[in-house]
């Protein structure tokens, strides 16, 4: 049964053993998470009485927030607009390239193009969590801008 059941009955999450980005620096802090809310420690234990229900050991590794690009035309020589039949393997590189920019999730996004284009490339785009192996994948953003229009059209 949560311990914090006067407030919620989400499970509370203790991150241990890991440095956060403080004040300007890494420092060896706990964190302490419910239901996807980063939580006031103080406020946990002396107002709710609260305590983790959920323990996870980093091992001394660093918690970081991951950007999310909304807006990604390619990336590491890979254009999401051409219609190849390996695209998938380039959304891969693609993903695994972008973790070590501090993007955790993307929106491979696709130029104005034939609607051929469009019906070859969108089913190869598929959602994914993202993870050690790569940046999570959000779905597909298109956009169609006729020449002097500002009318977008959105998949």
């Amino acid at each position: 049964m949560p311990s914090n059941k006067s407030v919620s009955d989400a499970p509370i999450t203790r991150f241990q053993n890991c440095h956060i980005l403080k004040d300007h620096k890494l420092q060896r802090e706990d964190l302490w998470v419910r239901e996807g809310k980063i939580l006031n420690p103080e406020k946990l234990f002396f107002d709710e009485k609260g305590s983790a229900d959920i323990r996870i050991d980093c091992n001394g590794g660093i918690i970081a927030p991951g950007f999310i690009d909304t807006q990604i035309n390619g990336g590491y020589g890979i254009d999401f607009s051409l219609a190849t039949d390996n695209l998938k393997c380039g959304l891969s590189m693609v993903a695994r390239q972008l973790l070590s920019t501090g993007v955790t999730s993307f929106c491979p996004t696709l130029v104005t193009s034939p609607v051929p284009i469009y019906h070859q490339v969108i089913p190869q785009i598929e959602v994914q969590d993202g993870g050690p192996r790569g940046a999570g994948i959000l779905g597909e953003y298109c956009y169609n801008q006729s020449l002097g229009s500002t009318e977008f059209e959105y998949c």
